[in-house]
């Protein structure tokens, strides 16, 4: 599968140079868990680069940002009419962070920055409804680092996660829309950089926390296996529903 990534964001300039960019990060959760069948190309969204069709590319994977869904940023406005495209062509489509938020406004849920500020940290995802191509169970444990939440669900959307900081975090649509909060992509190490780097404006209790969480392990490579049976059941129901009986 060609898997376009649209990179909404970059790391931290006075990080940049010890952590991979953002789509790499993907690039070695995928490479963690063995997966061979995604090619992935680099979309850079933010520098207002978008494919020409949505038939260009097999599924979409939006990142996390800095930048925020209400920001007014010259790119996020056609980056939303690209997703609502790619909504009505039922493409494939992964929203991680800033991802999932977007996706959620972009089909007419709501987004806002949470005025309780960041939830950071390791802590365990609450799970319910959970579709044919995940397994039955009760939770998973992923890092975060948002201070915006989806405080409401788009149309057709089913709610599947909550923390006890954020009511939606995850969701999904039918079998072509799977949006997650947390960052499976992250790891321990860049995000204890990212929190001390921006400790102040965070809060030095929470970091203090959200460090200590961070020895904890977390299961990214375990939404990594998820997001590769999304994209799989996606393909395969494609191609039984375009073979001639």
């Amino acid at each position: 599968m060609n898997i376009a990534i649209l990179e909404t964001g970059r790391i931290n300039a006075k990080i940049a140079d010890r952590f991979d960019r953002y789509p790499d990060m993907f690039r070695t959760l995928f490479a963690a868990i063995g997966n061979a069948d995604f090619v992935f190309t680099d979309i850079h969204v933010l520098e207002g680069m978008f494919p020409h069709s949505v038939d260009g590319y097999d599924g979409y994977l939006v990142t996390g940002s800095a930048a925020g869904v209400y920001d007014e940023f010259d790119w996020i406005g056609p980056l939303k009419a690209f997703i609502r495209d790619i909504h009505a062509a039922r493409k494939p489509l992964v929203g991680i962070c800033f991802g999932h938020q977007v996706i959620a406004e972009a089909l007419g849920g709501t987004c806002i920055k949470w005025p309780n500020g960041f939830g950071v940290g390791t802590c365990d995802v609450m799970l319910a409804n959970t579709p044919g191509w995940m397994p039955d169970r009760d939770s998973v444990r992923l890092i975060h680092f948002h201070k915006d939440q989806v405080t409401a669900l788009p149309e057709g959307a089913t709610h599947l996660g909550s923390t006890g900081y954020c009511a939606n975090a995850m969701y999904y649509i039918d079998d072509h829309i799977f949006s997650i909060q947390g960052h499976p992509e992250f790891s321990a190490d860049y995000t204890a950089a990212l929190l001390r780097l921006r400790a102040a404006e965070i809060g030095d209790d929470r970091v203090t926390g959200a460090l200590a969480d961070l020895a904890q392990e977390h299961e990214g490579t375990t939404i990594a296996r998820w997001i590769e049976a999304f994209f799989a059941s996606h393909m395969k129901s494609t191609s039984a529903a375009s073979t001639p009986e």
